[in-house]
This record gives structure tokens, C-alpha cells and sequence, in this order.
């Protein structure tokens, strides 16, 4: 079979564990409690169907981990030949919003191409590169979450812009996902005929070149495991990673989204609470 297809065939499987495990639930609970805030996780083992969820149909701010799908917007633009990845954008100052270390770099020339700005939100998550895209690409974020409905995503909305976006205000829809819905998407644009090859293999190499997360979900494999990631960090406890997780031995990846809400605690400790619930699913799975 095709490794496109093949790739793409665990959507269409039953689940074989629809939420963790009692004893690892009681575990997730605790770090809950232990932060005072809601974490919401789900995993997808590509290679066998199997799933793993905690408060995965719950809404979250997605914060800056939005910036991996709009990544792949501009892809499957250059994909169906919308425009070119050496396509430039002129850079004003006024387009500054906070953030911004690779805008800065690239104001100088005044003009900066889509692989330049792709490469910004996905490496060190630039917010007026994110803009950028948005208008050029999706004209507001209501054409972002247009975008998302035609791939089968009914859930993940955007309806700000950076920074705004990152606000998490309690009860508001606003730049929210569950982790179900996100996953689900990451696995169609990145693993399976949401994207070409190649433009999946340039988007892996801009979240492998990150080291934004070093302290989320790569703080929970053992040596010798690879996570491509892209974190979100806003407010009112809004630390969120997701991507990709290859076990070692040429093992199928697992697509996996972690988000969190709602806690006073600091960003490092949220931080680690991400990377112990990796931790956990590693242990539930190895």
C-alpha cells in the first residue's frame, strides 16, 4: 500500500481506547489539581487506531498552536499552485506586534518571502509574521476558519488576530479547539492527503528546527524519541503543545495535542505538567 494511504487509513478505524485508562485518569486528575486548571489531551496512534483522551471534547484557547495549521494553509496553497513559496510580502513597520524575532530580522528588507514567514511562526512562533499570512493567504480569520471547515474540522475557530487572540477569557468560543478536533486535523495536514509530500516534509523540518518546546512534550519521551511540535502560550493558564511523536523502531507516529486552561501556576510549571502527561502516555503505550 501507498505510504500516503497508509498513513491516512487509521481515520477510518474504530477507536480501541476511548479515554485513558482509570489508573492513568486518576494520575491526570492529580496534575490537574495539583495546578488548578483544566487539562485537556488526546493522542492518536497512527499505526494501530488507538486513541487516548482526557477532556478531549472540551473547548480550549488555541494560543499560538494555531500557527501549525495556518503553516499548512499556506502549503496547500503552493500546493495547488495558489502562489510560489519564494512569493514576497512587503514588511512595514506598522505590522510590528509583540513577539516578533523573526520580523525584526527581516524588516530591514523590507519584504520577506512565504517560506521566510512560514518559517517564522513555525521556528520561534513570530506573531506579525502569523498576521501576515493571515492577509495573505486567508484575507481575516474568519477565511482561516473557513479554510479549516473545508477540511472537515467543524470544531477550530479563529476569529482574532495577534495578539488578541491569546486573551482565553473565561467561557469565550473565540480561538478555541478541543484536542479531538485539533489532532484530527494535524493528522489530515500533516500525515495524510491534506498536504503533498514535500510540502509535509518542509513543515517537518521547520517544527523539528524548533526549540520551543523543549520543556512540554520533548521533556516527556526518553531518549531517542523525535517530537516535531508547535507550542501556544496566552492567557489565564492557556500552555499548550501539539504535533508529532515518533516512538524509535520505525514505529507509526502518534499525533498528539495538549492543552491547558484556567491555572495561576507558572508557565515552566504548566510547562512540565504537559511533559509528565506525555509521560504518562508513553508508559500506557510502551
Amino acid at each position: 500500500m501507498h505510504r500516503r494511504a497508509l498513513l491516512a487509513l487509521p481515520a477510518a478505524l474504530p477507536a480501541l481506547s476511548l479515554a485513558a485508562p482509570d489508573a492513568t485518569r486518576a494520575d491526570l486528575l492529580a496534575l490537574e489539581r495539583r495546578v488548578g486548571g483544566r487539562l485537556g489531551f488526546f493522542a492518536l496512534d497512527t499505526g494501530t487506531g488507538r486513541t487516548w483522551a482526557h477532556r478531549a471534547d472540551e473547548r480550549f484557547a488555541t494560543a499560538s498552536t494555531f500557527k501549525a495549521l495556518l503553516a499548512a494553509r499556506v502549503a496547500q496553497g503552493v500546493d495547488a499552485q495558489r502562489w510560489r513559496w519564494d512569493d514576497e510580502v512587503v514588511l512595514q513597520p506598522s505590522d510590528r506586534v509583540s513577539h516578533s524575532p523573526a520580523f525584526d530580522r527581516l524588516l530591514p528588507q523590507g519584504r520577506a518571502t512565504l517560506a521566510d514567514l512560514v518559517r517564522g511562526i513555525l521556528v520561534e512562533s513570530d506573531n506579525p509574521c502569523a498576521n501576515l499570512l493571515l492577509r495573505r493567504c486567508c484575507d481575516t480569520p474568519a477565511g482561516f476558519t473557513a479554510w479549516l471547515r473545508a477540511q472537515g474540522d467543524d470544531v477550530t475557530r479563529l476569529d482574532r488576530w495577534e495578539t488578541e487572540l491569546n486573551e482565553n477569557a473565561p467561557g469565550d468560543p473565540r480561538d478555541t479547539s478541543t484536542p479531538r478536533a485539533f489532532a484530527r486535523t494535524l493528522q489530515h495536514l500533516l500525515l495524510g492527503p491534506g498536504l503533498t509530500r514535500a510540502s509535509q516534509a518542509r513543515l517537518w523540518a521547520d517544527m523539528q528546527a524548533s526549540t520551543t518546546g523543549l520543556k512540554r512534550l520533548h521533556a516527556g519521551v526518553p531518549a531517542g524519541w523525535r517530537v516535531l511540535d508547535k507550542t501556544g502560550t496566552g492567557a489565564r493558564g492557556a500552555v499548550n503543545d501539539v504535533g508529532l511523536v515518533f516512538p524509535p523502531g520505525g514505529r507509526a507516529p502518534w499525533v498528539v495535542v495538549a492543552l491547558q486552561s484556567d491555572s495561576p501556576a507558572a508557565t515552566d510549571t504548566l510547562s512540565a505538567v504537559t511533559a509528565q502527561a506525555l509521560g504518562l502516555l508513553v508508559r500506557a503505550w510502551s
